[in-house]
Formats: structure tokens, C-alpha cells, sequence
């Protein structure tokens, strides 16, 4: 039987807690159970506004749980996920079991961890090779995702005019600006996006990073011209659902670390997914029926500091029966 060691949980946690998550609210809780590493959700720290059916949710949860497995790798242990969606636990979303044999070669990806960062400045109008294109895609298909990047025209204009529609969405409801609000802008030092992270406004208004500010002192920063042809991927699924998301998240940081090993920034534009009457615009209507689950930025800019991290011990449940269930709470 395993049994982990405070220096093994410490790393596991520290590189879970690096995943993005939407506004950077950090909404997990982890519980060690021997050679086992229980995910739970936070309720408390859930967007029931912006993200209604917690698709952004479950793929912030399915990004921890590849950190995870990630350092696993990196102390010596092999991994597997058992997703679940069990009514007694209805905040218990997964569960790591560590074995002591691995040969997928997650270490590989340990010390991009943490320099792993969601990127809202401009970058330069350097193309990604082909070669490094396909090497991203094999990454998602691994962790059973597919990456569609966005060459056509026509494509490209549907997904901009749905993105711009999504942040007009966004801008008129009042529920939406209010809850973003509490996350976004300001100085931050355990959560949420720091008015220093949203990187200066697009010239022009066209959709190339998603805009955050919901403060007028945010909504004034300073204009800067974009690439005027933005590198953008659809990371898509077969299915869709809880479970389904958990696993795209996992492609998600599979993708997101690839990249940040190989000197790619990238950031998220996620915002016409978050609208269901806009969801199908992002998918290739010539193509195979998938789901789109995020779409991605890549390119090569300038670097950027980390966003807060909540203490570990705010993330963790007491490996203790008496510690009830590790919902953190009531349902809502």
C-alpha cells in the first residue's frame, strides 16, 4: 500500500492548485486517502451566473487533476482517474489512484507547471510550425480530445462574430458584471484575476483576448494593437456532460503544458462557449458533430507574472472519517 509522505502531498497539492480555473476562483478541495487523492468541488466557489451548467467548473477540476498526475509522475507514482458522479458525494468528482509503476512520461511536463500562465498581452505575428501544431493535437487526443485549429475564413469570422456576440451577452447582464466583480480587478492575494493580469485593451474591439475589466478603473486601461490574425484552436469532445468535462480539462492543461515547454503562450477565449444559443457557432458546421469545450490563443509573447494561489491548507480535507464528506458546505 502506498503511503505518501508530507513532502509528496505538499508537491501534488502545489502543482494542482497552479491549474487555471475561470476568474482564477480555485474551486477545489483534495482529500488523501492512503495511496488515493479524492477531488471534490467547492460550491462556495462556483459562478452560477457566468457559468450556469459548470462546463468552466468541471474543466478547472479536470486541469487540477492532470497537475496532479503530472507531479505524481514526477515523484515516481503512476495514476489513474476513476471519474464519478455518485448522489451520496455529490461533491466527490474524481478520484487519483497512485500505483508504483508508471511509464506514460508525465514527469516530463513537472517544470512547466508552474510557469504555466494565462497570457492577455499582444503577441507577435510568428506563426506556430506545423510540426508543433500536430505535436499540440497528438497531446489532446491522448487524454481523448481533439484540438481543431481555425485556418478557414469563414470559420475564423463565425467564431469572432460569436465571441463578440458572447461579450455583448456579457456586458448587458447585470448578474454576470456583478458576480465578475467579485473576482476580477483590484489587488489580489489568494484569488480572482489582479487588475495586473488582464494585460492592456484591444484596439479596435475585436475579440483577441476576452475582456475581464468590470471596474471603470480596469474598463480604462490603456489600448494596444493585436495580432491582427490571432492563433486559435477548438479543443472538442465526442460527448458532452461532467464527466466529459473532466477529462477535456485534463486535455486542456495536456495542451497548455505542451506549449508552455515549448515557449507558447497561451490564453483562453472561452466566453462564446459559456452561452448556449452561441455554443454552436464555434464548432465546424462541414464537420463531424463534436462539442466544443474551450477555445485556445496560441502565440509568442511577452512574459507574464502568476496569478495568486489560495493557501494549501484552505484546499484540503483531513484525511479523518470525522471530516464528513469534504463538500465544504451545503448544496446550493
Amino acid at each position: 500500500m502506498i503511503e505518501l509522505s508530507a513532502g509528496d502531498r505538499g508537491a501534488m497539492l502545489r502543482a494542482a492548485v497552479a491549474a487555471p480555473s475561470m476568474h482564477n476562483t480555485q474551486p477545489w478541495r483534495f482529500r488523501f486517502h492512503g495511496g488515493e487523492v479524492e477531488v471534490y468541488r467547492d460550491r462556495s466557489r462556483e459562478l452560477p451566473a457566468e457559468d450556469p451548467d459548470r462546463r468552466m467548473l468541471f474543466l478547472s477540476l479536470g486541469a487540477a487533476i492532470f497537475n496532479l498526475r503530472v507531479e505524481a509522475a514526477a515523484r515516481g507514482y503512476g495514476s489513474r482517474v476513476r471519474h464519478l458522479m455518485d448522489q451520496r458525494r455529490p461533491d466527490l468528482v474524481a478520484v487519483v489512484e497512485l500505483s508504483a509503476e508508471h511509464s506514460d512520461r508525465l514527469e516530463l511536463l513537472a517544470p512547466y507547471v508552474v510557469h504555466r500562465r494565462s497570457n492577455r498581452e499582444p503577441f507577435s505575428a510568428e506563426r506556430l510550425p506545423g510540426q508543433l501544431r500536430a505535436e499540440l493535437g497528438l497531446s489532446a487526443r491522448i487524454e481523448g480530445a481533439e484540438l481543431q485549429w481555425i485556418d478557414k475564413p469563414g470559420r475564423r469570422w463565425w467564431l469572432r462574430l460569436a465571441t463578440n456576440d458572447a461579450a455583448a451577452a456579457d456586458d448587458e447582464d447585470e448578474a454576470r458584471t456583478a458576480e465578475r466583480r467579485l473576482w476580477v480587478g483590484g489587488e489580489r492575494d489568494a484569488d480572482g484575476v489582479p487588475s495586473s493580469a488582464l494585460g492592456p485593451r484591444v484596439a479596435g474591439g475585436n475579440a483577441v483576448v476576452r475582456e475581464l475589466g468590470a471596474t471603470e478603473a480596469d474598463l480604462a486601461r490603456p489600448v494596444a494593437d493585436f495580432e491582427p490574425e490571432p492563433q486559435l484552436a477548438v479543443l472538442v469532445t465526442r460527448r458532452d456532460g461532467p464527466i466529459e468535462w473532466l477529462r477535456a480539462g485534463q486535455a486542456l492543461e495536456r495542451v497548455l503544458l505542451e506549449a508552455t515547454a515549448r515557449g507558447v503562450a497561451t490564453s483562453l477565449l472561452n466566453q462564446a462557449i459559456e452561452h448556449e444559443e452561441l455554443r454552436t457557432q464555434v464548432t465546424d458546421p462541414l464537420g463531424p458533430w463534436l462539442r466544443p469545450q474551450a477555445v485556445i490563443r496560441f502565440g509568442y509573447g511577452p512574459r507574464v507574472p502568476p496569478t495568486p494561489r489560495r493557501p494549501l491548507a484552505d484546499i484540503v480535507v483531513p484525511d479523518d472519517p470525522a471530516a464528513g464528506d469534504g463538500t465544504g458546505g451545503p448544496e446550493q
